[in-house]
């Protein structure tokens, strides 16, 4: 009886440790989103009329809002970041990034529609959308965090990706 209760008690531990781990691992997921993301604007230029901040919007994941929260205080372009969480896509217009979240993918054509050629950098995690939707779409492989990259769909939207961030890519199409 003692020895089952011990067990109990021990199976609890290990099981609590577990849980743990795992939100551990999908927090350092979103951190590790985040600075790619972060990373994706320092390495493309957009027009020279982006206005005073760098807006980066998030649609369906407050949990990226989260982890981009680490780098608000930082600058790009020479702009103070802001980051917006949005609920649809016609507020994206004003945006330099908009990180479409799992929640929204069933409504990736519509966005896209409503973006349209705004100098917009769609970023999203690849889940059986159409990819030419997002201009760089996240992909896991091989356990870790990669990247395709439309780049056709960013000249065509007055964004100028760097090469060092295009040979980074898994995929450039």
């Amino acid at each position: 009886m003692r020895f089952s209760a011990c067990f109990v008690l021990l199976l609890g531990c290990f099981a609590s440790q577990l849980a743990n781990a795992k939100d551990d691992i999908v927090a350092n997921k979103n951190a590790i989103e985040a600075a790619f993301l972060y990373n994706f604007a320092l390495f493309t230029d957009w027009p020279a009329n982006i206005g005073n901040e760098f807006k980066i919007c998030v649609m369906g994941s407050n949990d990226i809002l989260t982890a981009l929260e680490q780098i608000k205080s930082k600058q790009l372009k020479e702009r103070p970041i802001s980051l917006l969480n949005i609920s649809s896509a016609s507020q994206a217009n004003t945006c330099q990034m908009l990180f479409i979240g799992r929640s929204e993918h069933p409504y990736m054509d519509t966005i896209a529609k409503q973006v349209g050629n705004e100098p917009v950098l769609t970023v999203s995690e690849e889940n059986g959308y159409d990819p030419n939707n997002v201009i760089i779409s996240l992909v896991m492989q091989n356990n870790r965090i990669a990247f395709n990259i439309n780049n056709s769909s960013a000249r065509e939207k007055s964004l100028v990706i760097s090469s060092k961030l295009l040979k980074l890519a898994l995929q450039v199409y």
